[in-house]
C-alpha cells in the first residue's frame, strides 16, 4: 500500500486552482467570513428557539398562501446562506474535504455556539489561506 493512498487532499475532490492575486490578504477574507458564519449560526438557532411557527405572513402574501413564514421566508434562506458561507469558509481554508455532505452542514448549524467556534478554530488552524 502506497502512503498516498492515505494522505487525500483536504479540499477532497473539489476544482483546486493556483492563482496569483493582489487585494486585501486572504487571513483578512477569512476573519470577515467567520465572523459573518458565527452571525449566521445565531441566526439560526434565534429562529429556531424564538420565532413561533404561527409567524403569519406579510401582508403581501395572499391569504392561504401554501408557505410558512418561518420555515419558507427565514428558515430556508438562513439555511442556504449558512451553507454557503460553510463551504468558503472551508474551501479558503483548503479544508473543503471536511464538509461532505449536506448532513454536515446541518451538523454544524445545530452546534451549540462554544462547539462551533471550536470547529471554526480547527478549520482555522489545520488549514491554510496560503494553499
Amino acid at each position: 500500500m502506497d502512503i498516498d493512498d492515505f494522505m487525500k487532499s483536504t479540499n477532497g475532490p473539489a476544482y483546486e486552482k493556483n492563482e496569483a492575486r493582489n487585494g486585501p490578504p486572504l487571513s483578512y477574507v477569512g476573519e470577515k467570513l467567520r465572523y459573518a458564519l458565527e452571525h449566521s449560526h445565531d441566526l439560526l438557532h434565534g429562529i429556531e428557539s424564538c420565532v413561533p411557527a404561527s409567524l403569519p405572513l406579510p401582508d403581501e402574501y395572499l391569504e392561504g398562501a401554501p408557505i410558512s413564514a418561518k420555515q419558507d421566508l427565514l428558515k430556508s434562506p438562513a439555511w442556504a446562506s449558512f451553507y454557503y458561507q460553510v463551504t468558503a469558509f472551508a474551501a479558503l481554508f483548503n479544508m473543503l474535504g471536511v464538509v461532505n455532505s449536506d448532513k454536515d452542514i446541518e451538523r454544524l448549524g445545530q452546534m451549540s455556539e462554544k462547539d462551533f467556534k471550536k470547529w471554526l478554530d480547527f478549520i482555522e488552524r489545520e488549514g491554510s489561506v496560503l494553499g
